[in-house]
């Protein structure tokens, strides 16, 4: 492609402003897309700095002849559409590629943030209430406490998706959907007189904004601290009226929602088995394209399973929670490459089935029953309370660290196996005598 003239660098400066805020919206972390930016503007002859801040984009932007600084949109909310990173990152490679002129990315760019075609409504309730019911199982629920985790699963999809098109913040969406979907969930089984407690927690770990929570910690570790900072704070804001909405419902349905649970876990076959389901439920939640659910499923199995078979072979569970992250992440990576694709779209729905938000609600839970008996609280209560949250954020730390060193693994098994083809195809050759 031809060094941009003077008088296009303020449309080559839209352009990648817009890719990276479609990138950061879409669930890519902070140093991707600057690797992205930078490797996007080295084809157009350019050399590029983005600064990612909470608020606002700054890209500065040289070529030979000109020198432009821009300050891009809002980011807006950050989530995760696998869909929208399959087709940035296919518009990406094609202007690397040099098939695609800047006019032509902007129209591209229009048909992708107008809304990448996703599965109908129907089909969207019904993988994330099969997430629900097998979070449930996977937590030592029962048959019945898993269908009613069904049910919730259901109506949590259906209702954020009404309240969403009010305009209402985050937050309160997820405090609202929270407090309706474990009502519905727990209210039956409360009529039965079974067990709702992990129902509750069930509806609940469908709400927590994993892939945020996650990018947090990548961010953080990889020197972003702004956006890092403000996605923890964003995602913690929302487990809280997760958190609240939980506890309306337990209040509404006379159901305790316990700091710690004795439930034991499935067997680990079934393990395997309802890790992979859970992350279908969130591939295709996530509007992750057709061809890339299976690659989803064996991630979201592998990452799961894997740590389930560690912790029972006593290996510590913040050390089985980096290694099948590390794991899953080396396999979403390698996956990725075969399929030319981002490796997040595959990897985040396969571990986001590991965020932690069982502990996070068992430890607000506590750290409420805390404020109300104040100095008469159990030094059990205190002990189980801190400990819950404090794995909370531990578990978090491993998988955004494990996800970190999925990617220098699996970059150097790449370059690794491309050095070995080469050294292969470029060797001495036998000759039949």
């Amino acid at each position: 492609m031809p060094e941009v003239p003077a008088g296009e660098v303020d449309a080559l400066g839209r352009i990648l402003l817009r890719l990276a805020r479609l990138f950061l919206g879409a669930g890519a972390d902070s140093e991707y897309v600057n690797r992205r930016i930078e490797k996007l503007a080295r084809r157009w002859d350019a050399t590029s700095e983005l600064f990612i801040g909470s608020e606002r984009l700054l890209l500065m932007l040289s070529t030979e002849g000109a020198y432009r600084t821009r300050i891009g949109h809002a980011v807006g909310a950050m989530g995760v559409d696998a869909g929208r990173l399959f087709a940035l990152d296919g518009l990406a490679n094609d202007i690397e590629a040099g098939r695609t002129d800047a006019a032509s990315a902007q129209a591209r760019l229009d048909e992708i943030e107008g809304g990448v075609g996703g599965y109908s409504p129907w089909v969207v309730a019904l993988a994330v209430a099969v997430t629900s019911a097998s979070l449930a199982l996977l937590f030592g629920a029962g048959p019945i406490a898993a269908a009613a985790a069904f049910v919730a699963g259901a109506v949590s999809l259906l209702l954020r998706r009404q309240l969403a098109r009010l305009g209402l913040p985050a937050a309160a969406t997820a405090a609202i959907t929270a407090t309706v979907s474990g009502a519905v969930g727990a209210f039956p089984l409360h009529v039965l007189q079974v067990d709702a407690t992990l129902v509750l927690v069930a509806a609940g770990m469908i709400l927590v904004p994993g892939v945020p929570l996650i990018n947090g910690v990548r961010d953080l570790v990889q020197g972003h601290a702004a956006i890092g900072l403000d996605r923890l704070a964003s995602g913690g804001l929302v487990v809280l009226a997760i958190v609240c909405g939980l506890a309306m419902a337990s209040a509404l349905c006379a159901v305790s929602l316990p700091f710690s649970s004795g439930n034991a876990s499935p067997a680990l076959p079934w393990d395997f088995v309802l890790s992979g389901l859970a992350a279908l439920g969130f591939a295709i939640l996530f509007n992750a394209p057709a061809r890339s659910i299976l690659p989803i499923v064996l991630c979201g199995a592998l990452s799961h399973g894997s740590r389930s078979l560690m912790t029972h072979e006593g290996v510590d569970i913040v050390a089985a929670t980096l290694l099948a992250t590390c794991l899953a992440g080396t396999v979403a990576v390698l996956l990725a490459r075969y399929l030319e694709a981002p490796w997040a779209a595959f990897a985040f729905p396969g571990v986001v089935a590991m965020v932690p938000g069982a502990y996070a609600f068992h430890g607000m839970m506590g750290a409420v029953e805390i404020m109300h008996r104040g100095g008469d609280s159990a030094p059990v209560l205190l002990g189980e309370t801190f400990s819950a949250l404090i794995t909370a954020g531990a578990l978090t730390a491993a998988i955004g660290v494990g996800l970190l060193l999925a990617v220098v693994v699996g970059e150097g098994m790449v370059t690794v196996w491309g050095a070995a083809m080469a050294r292969r195809a470029s060797g001495p050759r036998r000759h039949a005598l």
